[in-house]
Formats: C-alpha cells, structure tokens, sequence
C-alpha cells in the first residue's frame, strides 16, 4: 500500500494537529483557503453536480454534506432492480403459480424500508454561502457559525480504506470545513475552540476537486447559463420550474420518472423530519429550508 500524496498542489496545514479531541486521522491535509482558490486543471462546471446542492440563487447556495449521491441514487438502483425482478417473475409466473408473489414477499420490503428511509430520516443541514454579504453559515451540532469569507478553512485529505479480503484497499477522499470559537453565531456555545466538519468525501479524487472549484466560480462570478440547466433538478421548486420550460409530453415523461426513480426530489420538499435554519438566520434570508 503506497501512501502517495494528493494531486492538487495547495500547502500543507497542520491544523487537524490543532484540534483539542483527537478524532480519525487523515493524510496529506492541504489548505485550500484562505484564501479560496481553485485546484489547478480541473474544471469548475456545474455539471453532474446536482446532489452536492440544495439551492442556488444570484445571492447564496446551499451546500449539501457528504453522501449525498449515494442517498440520491439508492432510491433509483433500488427501483431499476426491482422492475427487473418483477418482470422476471412476471414471466416465472406464466409457469410456476405464486412466483410473481414469492418475488414480492421476498424483495418487496427492501423497496418499502429504502423509500421510507428516504422520506423519514432528516437531511443534514447543508452549508450556505451568501455572496452578497461574503459570510458562510455553518451548522455543526445545534451550534452555528457566520464565518467571513476569505477567513475560512477548508481542506483536502484522504484516508485509506479496506474494501473486502485480498488486502483491497482504496483511498477515499475528503474536503473538512475547520470552525472556529470566534465566528459562533447562534445555538449551542461552542464547548471547543475549534472544530471540523466534514463537507464531502469520495472515492473521486478529481470529481472532490470539481466539487469546490464550482463553488469558488460561483462565489466569485455568480450563477452562468449552464448552472440553470444543470442544476435544475437540485429541489422541487427548480424542478417544477424547469418543467415550465419543456414540452408537455417531456413534462410528462419526466415526471413519472421522478417519482419511480427520483422520489426524493418531492419527498424532501415535503417531509416534516428535516432540520431547520434557527430563527437568526431565517431573519437575514427568510424561511428558506430547501435542503
């Protein structure tokens, strides 16, 4: 197992060291702000970043945290097996009686227990970035912090990870937000002087770098044409927008293929179980909850 650096060039930063409770150990930790700037020769386009995202507007974005493709796809991967089961039995039916039920008894909960995963348990709160006033708004355990901007503390790393026997291992990369006691802002008091919060991770090493490069480009140059279509399945309200501008039998198509393959799009907009803004922020943006 070679332990080889990162391939972005930023410095180093010893700044997990300086964290009061010892938590898992990353390697390789490179500071990508402050001050923000991009990973050299990755692109900074919006495209298939639609999980990383809750909103997007001309004045913040919201950041969704990590696994969010996963939690995304789980509902689709799920459907496609079982329409394959399903038809599979469908026609085991035509010569065994009871096969298209023993299918049902035997996956049918599995599609059950992913869906209402997916409607019940809350989101995580996501990150928001205000452009327009140059603050970004973190929750971290009951506890939120304004951080400024060009103060912020982000980083690279990775950790190395066993897969299953033969000695497989892959490296699995993370970007980790640093908070500190100074930018607490409302909520729980900070019972350390600084903390870290995990923003995104993968096994993706240049798709990670991708992921920030856009929200550099956004911060700095807003919203472009491409990110209104790329990004416009990133909530239900983008969605039903985005439908005004297509055909009506697109539309159609479209529709029904959110709700057997992406459901989550409306569940999340609807379910009762999702973390909150506290009252402090809403009063700066309104209730706007759209993760």
């Amino acid at each position: 197992m070679k332990d080889s650096p990162l391939k972005c060039d930023f410095p180093e930063t010893d700044l997990e060291q300086q964290l009061e409770k010892t938590l898992y150990r990353t390697h390789g930790a490179r500071l990508a702000s402050p001050p923000a700037r991009k990973v050299a020769g990755v692109s900074d386009s919006s495209d298939k970043m639609e999980h990383g995202f809750a909103h997007v507007s001309d004045r913040f974005i919201d950041i969704r945290t990590a696994f969010m493709s996963f939690r995304s796809g789980l509902p689709t991967i799920v459907s496609f097996f079982m329409i394959i089961v399903l038809v599979l039995g469908g026609i085991a039916e035509m010569f065994y009686s009871g096969a298209l039920l023993a299918v049902l008894v035997a996956f049918g909960p599995v599609w059950v227990v992913v869906y209402l995963f997916d409607i019940f348990f809350p989101l995580t709160l996501p990150i928001r970035v205000d452009r327009q006033k140059g603050f970004v708004y973190v929750g971290h355990r009951g506890t939120f912090y304004r951080i400024p901007w060009n103060e912020l503390e982000v980083t690279f790393s990775y950790n190395w990870q066993y897969l299953g026997s033969g000695v497989v291992w892959e490296r699995q990369y993370y970007s980790h937000l640093f908070m500190r006691e100074k930018h607490y802002f409302c909520g729980k008091v900070p019972k350390m002087p600084l903390q870290r919060k995990r923003i995104s991770s993968g096994f993706n090493e240049e798709r990670l770098y991708k992921w920030w490069n856009f929200i550099v480009r956004y911060y700095k140059d807003g919203i472009i044409e491409e990110d209104s279509i790329n990004l416009a399945w990133i909530n239900y309200g983008s969605f039903k927008e985005d439908l005004k501008r297509k055909s009506i039998g697109v539309a159609i198509v479209e529709c029904l293929g959110v709700i057997v393959f992406l459901p989550s799009v409306i569940w999340w907009h609807y379910s009762p179980f999702k973390y909150k803004w506290p009252k402090n922020i809403d009063e700066i943006f309104g209730k706007t909850n759209y993760h």
